[in-house]
């Protein structure tokens, strides 16, 4: 555990009760005892230290006491608009996505997604589930603030209130084929507040898909001539980005 993730804001210098499945976490599968202290965060940048008060048999308390506030993290804030696969792959991709860093994850319906959560209940159920996988990655890798969640939605429905990009926004989405002649390096080359990239389903994206992308300013790359599962896609895409972003400086002059 690099930090756990509080339930809620805390106010400094304040107790906290754990009990239900964190309790089950810290005093079962961690073994905590009376008087360990371990890092806390709030999820959106705030840290504490966290010293055990006492234990009892459902729950415990935590004594707060407010740390230093969590750095801003290196630009740029990148989005994943990630077209929906099958349940347990989109599970894998919020892990994937969380410890790498990403600020926020965009669950879409494609074309050729085959996954629709047709009830307001599963839909709901769902997007919990995703934000307790995030809260478990978070605590696992020290990612910090962890990702916001949205809703899924239709991936037109999406683009069209993009609207235009901002100053500083970086639109890219990933396929297969080779659409177009510009590098990963070359799309990335300036100075980049948010990098929004859009990853297809199993099916990939459709003709009309593309051309809707083509018109809301993202671009077409490319990482490779295989055809990657969609979750490897996601966390490939991801990596990539990182990757040509943070070795900017070093690169050499043409």
């Amino acid at each position: 555990m690099r930090v756990f993730i509080l339930p809620r804001n805390p106010p400094f210098g304040q107790f906290l009760d754990i009990g239900g499945e964190d309790f089950h976490y810290l005093a079962r599968v961690r073994r905590v005892k009376a008087g360990d202290s371990f890092p806390g965060s709030d999820g959106r940048g705030g840290r504490w230290l966290c010293t055990v008060e006492s234990i009892g048999a459902s729950s415990l308390r935590l004594r707060l006491e407010q740390s230093e506030t969590a750095p801003e993290p290196l630009q740029p804030s990148i989005h994943l608009i990630q077209c929906l696969p099958k349940a347990a792959k989109m599970d894998a991709i919020v892990r994937q996505a969380t410890e790498a860093g990403v600020r926020r994850i965009v669950p879409v319906y494609s074309r050729h997604s085959q996954v629709r959560h047709r009830l307001e209940r599963e839909m709901e159920n769902r997007i919990e589930r995703w934000r307790r996988i995030v809260r478990q990655a978070v605590q696992q890798s020290g990612a910090c603030p962890a990702p916001i969640i949205d809703p899924p939605r239709e991936l037109e429905n999406v683009l069209r209130a993009l609207g235009r990009p901002g100053e500083g926004e970086i639109r890219l989405y990933f396929h297969q084929d080779r659409e177009g002649n510009q590098s990963l390096h070359r799309c990335l080359s300036k100075t980049t507040k948010i990098v929004t990239l859009v990853v297809g389903p199993e099916g990939g994206l459709s003709r009309e898909e593309i051309d809707l992308l083509r018109k809301q300013n993202f671009a077409p790359v490319t990482v490779g001539r295989t055809v990657l599962r969609a979750e490897t896609a996601a966390l490939y895409a991801v990596a990539a980005v990182q990757t040509v972003i943070f070795e900017r400086e070093e690169w050499e002059p043409t």
